[in-house]
């Protein structure tokens, strides 16, 4: 960090001599970002790994389903409104040393800059209320902070499912002309046209926020993003207390002389000065303990070479190894002639606990591409999609509902999530 603070502001400004100095470089913004992105990151990987995966229950789970409602919108949000409101500033900015300010009025934010350059060593210089956030713009960084963010990924996650569904039955969806009902062909076209302009709209807001990045290089604006840009709402670092009593009475006294006498008023202020002091001292501790934190999180992360999604997976792999085997009163006795083949078919369906049949049960026909059920019977991979979804995730040939299935309440439609397996041999 001291690095990033010590490199040169923008080299050239078109606002007036001095404001370029009042604006960071781009290193720190970009530091302080990639630190704020990897603080939810690091904070679910140790909820992950100590607790939830050590004792799994509806609970944890919960906790771990909806970690980006819980902590990214109500915990983080409560943290940034407060440093938004207080410091113009959010949760790690403010370690940074960086706040935004209100950039409405060029002039008197040139005013500002050569103020600070001339008057330099001044101990009750403050940053003006007038450059200062107002309620709008605090909403617009909070709403940028915390709220954008979230809905972004939510809507990637619909559109992965979406994008996946479609390739699958594009043929269905494209049908306009079919027996569906209205609400039906609706639904139908409001997929179509999210999955084609979801990904137009995220090129078109990247490229909007890389040209303002590349006006911030060049010194034209203090903005980082485009939304910023539009409400004026820039950086600069956080070398100035704001104005309207942030300057506690302690700083004021030690400029003046001792009081005459005791009173009432100079013990409070003695009182103050001292919860000043202690609050210089957490806020000095804090600002050198949390990047510390954050680098020993990155180095743990590293020196746990083992996957935890690995440990995730084995265990996903061994929910069904206790089924029993399916009754084979289906399977034709003539299976012990088969070719060699057939054979090694076999033995693979005995290590997973399935007896092998060429017949498929749903479509009665030769199985092609085979998959085993969690009850442990091998049909066609195709068939077995198309089957299971529309029979409340059931199996064809016990009736009983798969563990690996569920179902969506959005769509209103059954999904194969882990119920089906492919056999590859």
């Amino acid at each position: 960090m001291s690095f990033f603070s010590n490199l040169p502001a923008t080299a050239t400004s078109n606002s007036g001599e001095g404001v370029s100095s009042l604006f960071p470089t781009i290193f720190e913004i970009v530091s302080s970002q990639e630190i704020d992105e990897l603080l939810p990151a690091s904070i679910r990987y140790i909820l992950t790994n100590y607790w939830i995966s050590r004792y799994p229950s509806w609970t944890t789970l919960q906790v771990n389903n909806y970690f980006e409602e819980w902590f990214g919108v109500g915990v983080q949000g409560l943290v940034e409104w407060y440093h938004i409101d207080k410091y113009n500033s959010t949760f790690v900015d403010k370690f940074y040393g960086l706040q935004r300010f209100n950039n409405s009025d060029p002039v008197l934010t040139q005013a500002q800059a050569i103020r600070q350059a001339r008057e330099a060593g001044n101990p009750n210089l403050q940053w003006p209320k007038s450059l200062q956030l107002t309620n709008g713009q605090k909403r617009v960084v909070f709403l940028q902070k915390i709220i954008l963010p979230y809905i972004s990924h939510r809507l990637s996650e619909v559109y992965n499912k979406l994008k996946s569904r479609i390739a699958m039955l594009s043929t269905e969806l494209d049908d306009e002309t079919g027996g569906a009902d209205k609400k039906t062909k609706l639904k139908r076209f409001v997929i179509k046209w999210f999955v084609r302009l979801y990904p137009l709209w995220n090129s078109l807001t990247s490229l909007l926020n890389m040209v303002v990045k590349l006006a911030f290089l060049t010194g034209r604006t203090g903005s980082m993003t485009f939304l910023e840009y539009l409400f004026k709402i820039e950086y600069t670092r956080m070398t100035l207390p704001l104005e309207n009593g942030s300057i506690s009475p302690s700083k004021t006294l030690k400029n003046n002389e001792r009081p005459t006498r005791t009173n009432m008023s100079s013990i409070r202020g003695i009182f103050e000065s001292a919860i000043g002091s202690l609050g210089g001292m957490a806020g000095l501790t804090g600002s050198q303990l949390f990047p510390a934190f954050i680098f020993m999180l990155r180095v743990y992360q590293w020196w746990n070479t083992e996957d935890l999604t690995t440990k995730l997976q084995k265990k996903l792999n061994d929910i069904d190894k206790d089924i029993p085997r399916p009754p084979n009163a289906h399977i034709s006795e003539e299976a012990s002639n088969d070719s060699f083949e057939d054979s090694e078919m076999s033995q693979i369906s005995e290590k997973i606990g399935t007896k092998k049949s060429d017949i498929c049960p749903i479509c009665k026909d030769s199985i092609e591409n085979p998959c085993v059920l969690e009850t442990g019977y091998v049909t066609c991979y195709a068939c077995a999609l198309d089957y299971i979804p529309k029979h409340e995730g059931r199996c064809p040939v016990t009736g009983k509902r798969l563990l690996g299935c569920q179902f969506d309440s959005e769509s209103g439609e059954w999904k194969v999530v882990t119920g089906i397996r492919r056999l590859l041999v």
